[in-house]
């Protein structure tokens, strides 16, 4: 196996693309599928698909279609397990939702990317949509400065220049909106990720069972509803809530 660009391992990633084809919507790709969704050759594809399906990851039906495999199945009921939000930190989610009537997420960084990790819909028809695990910019976004703003400080700068670099953003705007989380604790943006939809994030304190790493929690929702006059009163009960979870405890895996 030989390492990659990045230092890992060539083969490990490549077989993670094939996997990563595959979703609820195409549970079953032809290889020439497969050869199109990764982008690999199809020599490389065939190899990837016959080593995952000896160890059960995929499978191959007579029709020639590639399917999931088996084995997936406790590795969805290990993340499962590892990923779920405690119920009384989900319900004390569901209840913010209700009283802001925005979408509630947890977030926490993954290299240069963020991900939902625990979710709280708007019960609103208007709302923020996004689902746990999916993975959004680091450029942009109060979740993502309020984030950025817990790094340890003697790290942050190189990590902003590559995370701007990355994104071929500007990266005096994504210093001075990290600044200001930093200072002020808590972050408001809007329209930055896609135009009409607002944020407002906090940071998740250290309860008597500190994260391994920073967590935020943020509302999202219509930006017609984040007027100047709410934006106080959502931080006050965005802050509380994020106390509430600090006791009440985050996903496993988190810790």
């Amino acid at each position: 196996m030989k390492p990659d660009d990045g230092g890992g391992i060539r083969a490990v990633s490549r077989a993670w693309q094939v996997l990563r084809a595959f979703s609820p919507e195409h549970m079953s790709l032809g290889v020439a599928e497969l050869v199109r969704e990764t982008g690999l050759p199809r020599t490389t594809v065939l190899r990837l698909v016959e080593t995952l399906a000896a160890e059960g990851l995929l499978e191959t039906g007579a029709d020639g279609q590639v399917r999931v495999g088996t084995s997936l199945i406790g590795f969805a009921a290990f993340a499962e397990a590892a990923w779920t939000v405690p119920a009384a930190s989900l319900a004390r989610m569901r209840e913010l939702a209700a009283e802001t009537g925005e979408t509630v997420s947890l977030y926490v960084r993954k290299g240069l990317s963020r991900v939902v990790v625990g979710q709280a819909p708007s019960p609103n028809t208007l709302r923020h949509v996004v689902q746990p695990g999916d993975e959004l910019p680091l450029h942009v976004g109060s979740a993502a400065y309020v984030l950025l703003s817990l790094e340890p400080a003697g790290e942050r700068a190189d990590l902003l220049t590559s995370i701007a670099e990355a994104a071929g953003s500007d990266a005096a705007k994504l210093r001075a909106g990290v600044d200001k989380a930093a200072a002020e604790g808590w972050s408001v943006s809007h329209g930055q990720r896609e135009p009409g939809n607002s944020g407002l994030a906090v940071p998740i304190p250290a309860g008597s069972r500190a994260p391994a790493r920073p967590v935020v929690l943020a509302l999202g929702g219509p930006t017609v509803r984040f007027g100047e006059d709410r934006i106080p009163g959502f931080v006050a009960a965005v802050r509380r809530c994020a106390d509430d979870l600090a006791r009440t405890g985050l996903p496993p895996a988190l810790y």
